[in-house]
C-alpha cells in the first residue's frame, strides 16, 4: 500500500526491477477500507485495503497490469501514458519479488504552474486546508474540460458544477483560454430551440437540455470570464448562442412543464442539499403532493436564473456594443413575475414549504425581491433556520454557490463566518476533520462514525462546494472585480475580517496587475494593508467610510 498524501487526477510512476515475466498489478483508490471492512459501513474489503466501490466499475477496470521484460539487472522506469486515475492510494502486488527505486504520483491537469494566479493564506490552519483542498479539486477537474470528478466511470463536463465554481477558479488560475475552449463544447451541444445541456461536451448521459442551474452555465461562464479577465472576446464568440438561449428562457419563463420535452419533466435543482424537495435523495418524489411542490419549486428557481441571466446579459451587452436595454427590461419582467407568482406581500412564499428552506430565501435576497419589513422578516426567518439546524447550512450545489455572498450583503456576515468555521455535518470543515485533501461531492461523503455516505454516487474529489473560496477572496480578503470596469481595472475592496481567522494574506495576479490584501488584528483593532496595481483604481469600503483610491500601497486601521 502506498499513500501519496494527496488525492489528485494523476498517474503512478515507477522505477523498479524484477525477473523477466514477473506480473505486477496496481489499483488506485481515494480512501482505504476501515471498520474491519464492515459492509454496514459501506466498505468493500479488509481493513487498510483500497476501497473501490465508489469507482462504479467491474473489478478488472481502472486497474494497471505490468509484465517485466528482461531488466538486465537495471532499474527501469514506467509511467502510464494513455490513461489517468483519480486517487490518493495505490495497492501494488506481484507474483515474484520486485525491487523499487521509487514510486511517485504525477498529477495531470490543464492548469499548468504558469497559469496559477492567486495565493490565499489565513491564520486558521483548517481554513487553509480547505483552500488547499479547493485548489487541488480545480487542478484535478480542469482537465481538457471542467469535469465533475476524475476517479469514477464518469469524468464529465457537468455544467452546474462548472458554473458554480467558475469565479472561484479564476482567482487561482487564468482560466480564460480554458473556457474559450469549453464554451465551444457548449455551443456544439446547444439544441435548435436554444437549450444548453447538463453535460458538455456530448457524453453518455447528461444531454437533457434546459435543466435549471445547469443550462445557465451557457451565460454565467462567459459573464464570469469577461468580468474577471476583461475578456470581451468570450462575449462576442458566444453572443448568438446566448441570445438564442435567452429567447427560449424568456418565452417559457423557465417553466418546468413548458420545457418537459427537453428536461424530461425533471430538474436536478439544489442538488445534494439537506432540504425538502431535494431531487437526488428522492425527497421531492415521496408522493403526489411533494412532486407537485417540487415542480413549483423548480419554477421558482428557474425564474430566479431567468432574472440572473438577464442581468448578466445586460452587463455583457453594454460592454460589447449590443442591446443592453432589451435585457434590462427582461430582468425587470423576470423579477416582477417572481414577486407576483411566488411571493406574498409580507415576504413569505406562496408555497409554504419554501418558507422552511434556506435556498429559496437566499435567491430572493440575492435578487432583491423583498424590501422593507418583508425583507427583515425573511432575514429573521433565515437566521432562525440556521439556528434551528445548529448553525449549519442545508444548501446544495445551487444554494451554496450564492450562500456566503448573499448573507454578507444582507447584514449576516457573522452567520457566514459561523458557517465557514462550523465543524459539524454538514459543513466545509467536517470534511477537513475527516481527512479530506480535496473537496467532496457530498457533505457526508464519509463519516468516521458511520463510514461511507450514499454509495451509488460518492466522489471525494468534486470541486463544486469549493465555491466558498470565492467568498474568501472577494469578501474576507476584499478583492472583487467591478462589472462596470471589468478585468480588475477598477476593484471593489470591501474586506470583512473576523478575529477567528487571526490574519489573512492574499495576492492575486489579476488581468490589471498584482493586487494584494493583508489584514491582522491587534487587540480590537484591525490593521489592513492593500496594494492597487499601476493603472487600476479601487473603491475601498470601510465601516466608517467609502473612498476612491489610485494605484499604490496603503495601510488603514479600524475597529
Amino acid at each position: 500500500m502506498v499513500d501519496f498524501g494527496q488525492n489528485a487526477a494523476a498517474v503512478p510512476s515507477f522505477s523498479f526491477q524484477a525477473p523477466e515475466g514477473t506480473l505486477l498489478e496496481c489499483n488506485p483508490s481515494e480512501i482505504l477500507n476501515d471498520g474491519n471492512g464492515a459492509e454496514r459501513r459501506g466498505m468493500d474489503g479488509p481493513e487498510g485495503s483500497t476501497h473501490r466501490r465508489n469507482l462504479r466499475v467491474d473489478p478488472g477496470e481502472i486497474w494497471l497490469t505490468y509484465t517485466f521484460s528482461d531488466c538486465a539487472g537495471q532499474f527501469v522506469d514506467y509511467q502510464p501514458r494513455a490513461s489517468f486515475w483519480g486517487y490518493r492510494y495505490i495497492s501494488v502486488t506481484a507474483d515474484q519479488p520486485v525491487q523499487f527505486a521509487s514510486i511517485s504520483s504525477v498529477p495531470v491537469t490543464s492548469i499548468s504552474k504558469d497559469m496559477e494566479t492567486g495565493t490565499l493564506i489565513t491564520g486558521n490552519e483548517s481554513v487553509n486546508k480547505l483552500i488547499s483542498n479547493t485548489l487541488w479539486g480545480q487542478r484535478s477537474n480542469y482537465l481538457s474540460v471542467p469535469t465533475d470528478c476524475p476517479q469514477r466511470n464518469e469524468r464529465l463536463g457537468w455544467t452546474a458544477d462548472t458554473q458554480v465554481f467558475t469565479e472561484t477558479g479564476t482567482f487561482f488560475a487564468n482560466t480564460s483560454r480554458f473556457f474559450h475552449k469549453w464554451m465551444r463544447d457548449m455551443r456544439d451541444s446547444q439544441n435548435e430551440k436554444g437549450g444548453f445541456p447538463g453535460v458538455a461536451p456530448f457524453a453518455q448521459y447528461g444531454n437533457e437540455k434546459m435543466r435549471l442551474g445547469w443550462a445557465d452555465a451557457g451565460v454565467i461562464v462567459p459573464w464570469t470570464v469577461w468580468k474577471q479577465f476583461g475578456d470581451k472576446a468570450i462575449v462576442t464568440e458566444n453572443w448568438k448562442a446566448m441570445e438564442k438561449y435567452m429567447a427560449h428562457v424568456n418565452e417559457t419563463k423557465y417553466d418546468a412543464v413548458a420545457l418537459k420535452e427537453e428536461n424530461g419533466n425533471y430538474n436536478w435543482a439544489d442538488w445534494l442539499s439537506y432540504e425538502a424537495l431535494e431531487s437526488c435523495s428522492g425527497r421531492a418524489f415521496q408522493n403526489a403532493e411533494t412532486r407537485a411542490q417540487a415542480g413549483e419549486y423548480w419554477n421558482y428557481l428557474g425564474a430566479c436564473y431567468w432574472a440572473l441571466d438577464a442581468g448578466y446579459m445586460r452587463d455583457m451587452a453594454a460592454a460589447a456594443g449590443f442591446d443592453a436595454a432589451k435585457y434590462e427590461a427582461m430582468e425587470a419582467d423576470a423579477k416582477a413575475y417572481l414577486k407576483e407568482r411566488f411571493l406574498q406581500a409580507d415576504g413569505r412564499f406562496v408555497l409554504d414549504v419554501l418558507n422552511t428552506m434556506q435556498t429559496p430565501a437566499l435567491f430572493a435576497l440575492k435578487l432583491n425581491l423583498v424590501e422593507g419589513e418583508a425583507r427583515e422578516s425573511m432575514l429573521s426567518r433565515l437566521r432562525k433556520n440556521f439556528e434551528d439546524h445548529g448553525n449549519c447550512l442545508q444548501t446544495g450545489f445551487l444554494g451554496t454557490s450564492i450562500l456566503m455572498q448573499t448573507l454578507t450583503e444582507n447584514g449576516m456576515a457573522d452567520m457566514a463566518y459561523e458557517l465557514l468555521l462550523q465543524r459539524k455535518n454538514p459543513s466545509w470543515l467536517y470534511s477537513v476533520d475527516n481527512g479530506a485533501t480535496t473537496i467532496w461531492e457530498r457533505w457526508n461523503s464519509y463519516m468516521k462514525d458511520a463510514g461511507m455516505g450514499p454509495r451509488g454516487m460518492n466522489s471525494f474529489n468534486h470541486y463544486a462546494y469549493g465555491c466558498v473560496c470565492e467568498w474568501l477572496w472577494e469578501t474576507a480578503a476584499g478583492i472583487a472585480a467591478d462589472p462596470a470596469v471589468p478585468g480588475f481595472r477598477h476593484i471593489i475592496m470591501k474586506p470583512v475580517p473576523d478575529k477567528r481567522l487571526g490574519h489573512l494574506e492574499a495576492t492575486y495576479k489579476s488581468a490589471a496587475g498584482t493586487i494584494k490584501s493583508a489584514w491582522k488584528y491587534e487587540g480590537d483593532n484591525c490593521k489592513w494593508t492593500f496594494t492597487i496595481p499601476r493603472g487600476a483604481t479601487a473603491t475601498v469600503v470601510l465601516p466608517s467610510e467609502t473612498k476612491e483610491y489610485q494605484a499604490g500601497t496603503y495601510t488603514v486601521e479600524y475597529k
